[in-house]
């Protein structure tokens, strides 16, 4: 795992829960898909964050909605990687791109991580 992926888990997870985030950080070949939850100014003041940090480049907003309850209330941030079965579970949702997470439909985006969730795929903390 590169050095910065434990460096962003390790900020994550000791900063999220005092700013009442929750969230998933995928790993795809060099690509970052992360999954953020909670109050709306926390999750658009932390995403402007990441915006201007050095390790994340190219940042896309795929989706932005207001949700009812958490899907990961106890992830102060979990990781995700690629393997068999989160690549045929992104292809479900995606079957006409490569392994390409900026690619990802948008509107399919909460479904492919509610399916990756259902896997015992994830680190979590």
């Amino acid at each position: 795992m590169p050095l910065e992926i434990k460096d962003i888990l390790l900020v994550s997870r000791k900063n999220n829960p005092v700013l009442g985030i929750t969230g998933a950080l995928c790993f795809l070949d060099g690509i970052y898909l992360q999954y953020l939850e909670g109050e709306a100014s926390a999750v658009n003041a932390l995403y402007q964050k990441i915006k201007t940090d050095p390790r994340h480049g190219h940042t896309k907003l795929l989706v932005h909605d207001q949700i009812s309850q958490r899907a990961h209330p106890k992830w102060s941030m979990a990781l995700l990687t690629w393997n068999e079965e989160t690549k045929a579970i992104f292809k479900l949702f995606n079957p006409d791109s490569a392994l390409d997470a900026y690619a990802t439909d948008p509107a399919s985006v909460s479904s492919l991580l509610q399916a990756w969730a259902g896997t015992p795929n994830w680190m979590t903390l």
